[in-house]
């Protein structure tokens, strides 16, 4: 194996190859080179420069085009396979729980989507407060589509037994789930008291999504 540097001459989408000058040596035009799969069409236009891995038996078809050469153009940072996905929802109403068992709170549902099999991390801070004494009042994540229904861990809990009628608290924490398979996701956060009722006077979410 051996790397060289080359120029795009031709990309077929449909077959997912090259054509390929090498720099040096205009008449060495290799045919149906492949393409590394988290190259987008945008980073093979005609005239780009590439590091392209040869095979030392000198068949293009066993060979690949790897990277952009020298300063990578603006889409290479955003690839399909390299760009995390961000996304955030934040609640500025308040908002009043007086179910005893785990609904979804309004506004704060988050869609995310891996283009490849990955890991979601899910952060949240919030502030409420409880309307009597001794209510405990819990905020957790859920991982709710087609895909799959499952409480994150951990879970938040303000207030409890001894919390006078009234205090504000507030609660910030994260949660991560791995091995998720690749397509479209939904996140969602739920609270629950344990009798009574709380409010939930403010908070924010985020997911960020990540190639495994």
């Amino acid at each position: 194996m051996r790397i060289e540097r080359g120029i795009i001459r031709g990309f077929d989408p449909g077959s997912w190859r090259a054509s390929i000058e090498l720099v040096g040596a205009p008449a060495a035009l290799l045919a149906g080179v492949p393409v590394a799969g988290d190259l987008g069409p945008e980073l093979l236009a005609l005239g780009s420069q590439v590091w392209v891995c040869l095979s030392g038996e000198g068949n293009p078809a066993d060979g690949a085009v790897l990277v952009p050469y020298g300063a990578a153009p603006a889409p290479w940072v955003t690839s399909r396979l390299w760009k995390p996905t961000l996304v955030t929802a934040e609640r500025t109403s308040s908002l009043l729980c007086s179910s005893t068992s785990f609904v979804t709170v309004p506004g704060l549902s988050l869609p995310v989507t891996l283009e490849v099999p990955g890991s979601v991390l899910l952060l949240l801070a919030a502030t409420g407060s409880a309307t009597a004494a001794g209510i405990s009042y819990t905020l957790a994540f859920y991982h709710d589509d087609s895909h799959e229904s499952t409480q994150l861990s951990p879970i938040e809990t303000a207030g409890g037994s001894g919390a006078p009628a009234n205090e504000n608290w507030t609660l910030t924490w994260l949660a991560l789930q791995t091995a998720i398979a690749a397509g479209e996701h939904t996140f969602t956060l739920r609270h629950r008291v344990t009798s009574g009722q709380a409010t939930l006077q403010r908070a924010r979410v985020l997911a960020l999504a990540m190639a495994s």
